[in-house]
């Protein structure tokens, strides 16, 4: 029997942790390791992206870039940044010069954005990121009026004509304007004006699903043809791009990071959506051991999360694989409440880029969309009516030798839910481990209310790269999945806090110009359902997805 099928027992609150460290700040937390991280370390212009929750609860999405100065007066020049929720969108708004930044030794940085649209007064937008080196790092959004996450990357010239012919594919999660849970996958070339290939083997097709809170209904539009343009911009101006599929036509701005690298951010008003663009160098699916996450609403509109490990034989066959669940705060299931869940799948190539991904007794879905990218394995449920979701994620090849490494520096980000505010929690955090143990800061914003507090904890792994963590802040613990000896892939075991998210090895910040700096890029989504949806009433019974 399908997993998704089976009940499991009422969540009682009261009998849970408390989430410790949440919205308020130590009184005197201890200064940061020492490091060599500092101004100089951001310098040049940086493409960003957040998706998360504005005060009013509504779905809000930002992207933009931005001009550091490299220098200790830690000024931005300049930059442009796209606005959107559900009151409207600010397009391709110019920032003020009095925007700034800093950076601690530890590599913790904030930042403030000064943004004036047109015939709006100027506000303040506040960010707080940790930087894994000088051309990549994770990011919140850390003012009281909002909350979010993504990540920051260094920006290299993008030409037009380096696009073309290049397949491309890319991931978009948000909602749509009645805050309903909405995730885009898809694949497309590019003719050498920036038209997306209509036929041929190159043609391009895209992936919908639209979960609906009033019905607790999926509706995906599959395997659609898309068509479209896409046009690069220049430094902090972005360009634009359209897509239509089954859906609907969807207009965006596009924010380059490199030529293999870009972000989109809808501007249309019809929906809310952000995500990333990545070059598809292999339309396959690799052998071997990958590591993955997954969110979206289960079946009764409540917050899932799962990861895991699963093998592919590289042909058409997932002979085997793991997956640890947080479904509403129910971590895994049955009588063994820690035990992963062991489930199987098929997989086959339907043209275009495109996977069919069939899955047996996995408990985010049965059917996906999957399309392979340098950014990962970019999946999307696509299973329709009562009892399916918008389960989307990322998959990543694992390497020999993943683990976590001691003595060594870690920026790690998380998004997920508060399950007992019913607001969206995001956090930043720097540490450092020894061979069991890690200490360092957490930056937390829970629904709007920010602090940061003393991070420590112990941890240990697997030789299959797979850990667990204990923490003393913030969420309580997490599995974690490595990918390599620099990425791993997070699931909150906390019984208040559904998310996932990732940590990543810093570098040594003199290794700037080094090629081996940039770490792997990674996909922003997070289509976690809007928080006021998992009332408790709902958390109280649900269905097992």
């Amino acid at each position: 029997m399908s997993l998704r099928n089976r009940l499991v027992l009422p969540i009682i609150l009261s009998s849970l942790a408390v989430l410790a460290g949440c919205g308020s700040s130590t009184k005197n937390p201890t200064p940061p390791p020492a490091g060599a991280y500092s101004n100089s370390n951001l310098n040049g212009t940086y493409t960003f992206s957040v998706l998360g929750f504005d005060a009013n609860n509504s779905e809000f999405a930002m992207a933009g870039s931005i001009t550091a100065c490299g220098c200790s007066a830690g000024t931005i020049s300049g930059g442009t940044v796209d606005l959107v929720d559900n009151t409207g969108t600010d397009s391709a708004t110019p920032l003020g010069t009095n925007s700034s930044y800093s950076i601690t030794s530890d590599g913790r940085g904030f930042a403030k954005l000064f943004v004036a649209p047109t015939g709006i007064a100027a506000f303040e937008i506040d960010l707080d990121f940790v930087l894994t080196s000088s051309s990549h790092g994770l990011i919140t959004r850390y003012d009281g009026t909002g909350t979010g996450s993504g990540t920051i990357d260094l920006q290299t010239a993008v030409e037009q004509s380096g696009l073309a012919s290049v397949p491309l594919a890319f991931s978009l999660s948000g909602t749509d304007l009645a805050g309903n849970p909405l995730a885009q996958v898809g694949a497309f070339t590019l003719d050498s004006s920036g038209n997306i290939s209509a036929s041929g083997a190159n043609a391009g097709v895209a992936d919908t699903t639209l979960y609906n809170f009033s019905t607790f209904i999926a509706t995906p539009y599959a395997d659609s043809p898309l068509t479209g343009t896409l046009q690069v911009g220049s430094g902090t101006t972005p360009g634009t791009a359209t897509l239509t599929t089954s859906f609907g036509a969807l207009a965006f701005d596009v924010y380059a990071v490199d030529s293999t690298h870009l972000k989109l951010i809808e501007n249309d008003g019809v929906e809310i959506l952000v995500g990333d663009v990545f070059t598809q160098p292999s339309a396959t699916i690799p052998s071997g051991n990958l590591v993955f996450s997954m969110v979206g609403p289960d079946p009764g509109g409540n917050p899932f999360a799962a990861a895991g490990l699963m093998t592919s034989d590289g042909t058409s066959q997932i002979t085997g694989g793991s997956e640890d669940l947080n479904d509403a705060g129910i971590v895994d299931f049955g009588s063994n409440p820690v035990a992963p869940q062991s489930f199987s799948g098929t997989f086959a190539a339907t043209g275009g880029g495109r996977f069919l991904v069939t899955l047996s007794t996995f408990a985010g879905g049965t059917t996906f969309a999957a399309y392979p990218s340098n950014g990962g394995l970019l999946l999307q449920e696509i299973d329709s009516g009562a009892g399916s979701g918008v389960t989307t994620g990322i998959a990543l090849a694992q390497t020999s030798g993943a683990s976590v490494a001691a003595s060594q520096g870690y920026g790690m980000d998380l998004t997920g839910v508060d399950l007992a505010n019913l607001v969206e929690y995001d956090e930043i955090a720097e540490f450092q481990t020894t061979s069991t143990g890690l200490t360092g800061l957490l930056d937390a914003n829970d629904g709007g209310q920010v602090g940061t507090s003393n991070l420590s904890g112990t941890y240990s792994v697997g030789t299959d790269g797979v850990g667990s963590a204990t923490l003393t802040n913030g969420f309580q613990g997490m599995f974690f999945y490595s990918a390599d000896a620099s990425t791993a892939l997070v699931l909150s075991t906390d019984p208040l806090v559904v998310g996932t998210g990732t940590f990543e090895a810093q570098t040594t910040p003199s290794q700037a110009a080094a090629a081996m700096e940039r770490p792997r890029a990674l996909a922003t989504f997070h289509p976690l359902p809007h928080p006021r949806a998992a009332s408790r009433a709902n958390k109280a019974a649900f269905v097992r997805r």
